[in-house]
């Protein structure tokens, strides 16, 4: 009898315990951002941010390994060195953790202000909306705008609209961000 497939909330969880095992500080981002902010929408993969080195390839990837995932320690070192992401498969479902490492300014800024979010009996650390909000814009296809939109309009009240504005020049969307504004107060 062929194994039980998981969910994608399944997954999520055994990510979690991976990077936990593993003691690595990360952050969801991504969809699991938008859906813990915005308008929840379906995806195929778990994107995470995660402050990891050469020196936690090994052990990173025998947590991953441990909780059903393929990635080898060559494959984390490799993202490690170039900054590039790694796909971790998932041995039990379709579904994939896309992990980078913190190397950028604004991936450690996720880290830094990640928000602990409960979703589906388990919590997380979350980008916050305002980083999510920016990081969206920069990567400007339709669906990330409508993602930030959306964020911005269920968020609204909450956001520290200061902090999310010093960190739009940053990111060179300072425009961008202006032009949602004018856009969610129509």
């Amino acid at each position: 009898m062929p194994a039980k497939r998981r969910s994608f909330a399944a997954v999520v969880k055994a990510a979690e315990r991976s990077l936990r095992a593993a003691a690595i500080d990360h952050v969801y981002v991504g969809a699991l951002a938008v859906a813990a902010f915005g308008v929840p929408r379906t995806t195929a993969d778990v994107n995470v941010i995660a402050d990891y080195h050469e020196g936690d390839a090994s052990s990173t990837a025998e947590a991953f390994r441990r909780h059903g995932f393929t990635v080898g320690p060559d494959e984390l070192r490799d993202s490690s060195i170039e900054g590039s992401h790694c796909t971790v498969h998932d041995t039990r479902s379709e579904f994939r953790v896309d992990l980078a490492p913190a190397k950028r300014p604004a991936a450690k800024d996720a880290i830094r202000h990640s928000v602990r979010v409960r979703w589906r009996g388990t919590v997380l650390p979350i980008a916050d909306p305002e980083h999510t909000i920016v990081m969206k814009l920069v990567y400007g296809s339709e669906q990330d705008v409508e993602d930030a939109i959306g964020i911005y309009v269920r968020q609204l009240k909450r956001l520290d609209i200061r902090r999310m504005r010093e960190f739009a020049p940053r990111q060179t969307v300072a425009e961008a961000l202006r032009e949602l504004e004018r856009k969610a107060a129509n």
